[in-house]
């Protein structure tokens, strides 16, 4: 038993990212390199930084730049981030449209709320532009509120999520998509691993098919 724990490929994906863009095609690419069972843990992106750095896992994704020099890091792909919501809104909304709005979102302080914050500043708004505001402490959460929301009520509940995550939902009309002031709201990507893994061969195959 202890040697087939060991032998496991120990992947390591912060949650938007492990829970709607890993599983499928990317896993299987993963498997195809490494050959072995993987497991994969999904966490925030600060814990799966130092998981790598504690060797605890062999390959990281992460959604935010949380950068450590003892630990290299590739840019991989764009994510586009979207207002969504249960009923179709203005392809694009203004401060007007959001004060009619309650934005569901994680909490205070997390990476992904300081990172819509910055932007929302940016346009010159803030999440108190909006209605009202709830606190989430996981993207499936927050969408799952969202397709659960009355999408005929006074005031509509809105999501900033990763396009990405709500794929389905767009392509069968479950949930509709709008951006802010026409400004697409793009974030990194980034894999991350340890230089001197025992994998490190492996890795990079792994990372020069995932670039592709």
């Amino acid at each position: 038993m202890l040697n087939q724990i060991e032998d496991k490929f120990r992947v390591g994906a912060s949650h938007t990212i492990g829970s709607y863009i890993l599983p499928g095609e990317i896993i299987d690419t993963i498997y195809q390199q490494v050959n072995r069972k993987i497991k994969l843990t999904v966490s925030s992106c600060d814990e799966i930084v130092k998981a790598i750095k504690e060797q605890k896992l062999d390959l990281g994704f992460i959604e935010s730049p949380i950068f450590d020099d003892s630990l290299v890091y590739i840019e991989w792909i764009d994510d586009e981030l979207v207002i969504c919501s249960k009923k179709q809104l203005p392809s694009s909304l203004g401060v007007e449209d959001l004060n009619r709005c309650r934005i569901v979102g994680r909490e205070r302080g997390s990476i992904s709320r300081i990172f819509i914050e910055d932007f929302l500043e940016k346009q010159g708004l803030s999440y108190y532009d909006f209605d009202s505001i709830s606190e989430v402490d996981s993207p499936i959460a927050i969408i799952q509120s969202i397709k659960w929301s009355k999408p005929n009520a006074q005031i509509t509940a809105v999501a900033i999520v990763s396009k990405l995550a709500i794929e389905y939902e767009l392509k069968y009309n479950d949930l509709y998509e709008s951006s802010i002031n026409n400004t697409p709201i793009i974030r990194k990507f980034y894999i991350l691993y340890r230089e001197d893994s025992k994998y490190i061969d492996v890795i990079k195959n792994i990372c020069e098919e995932l670039l592709r």
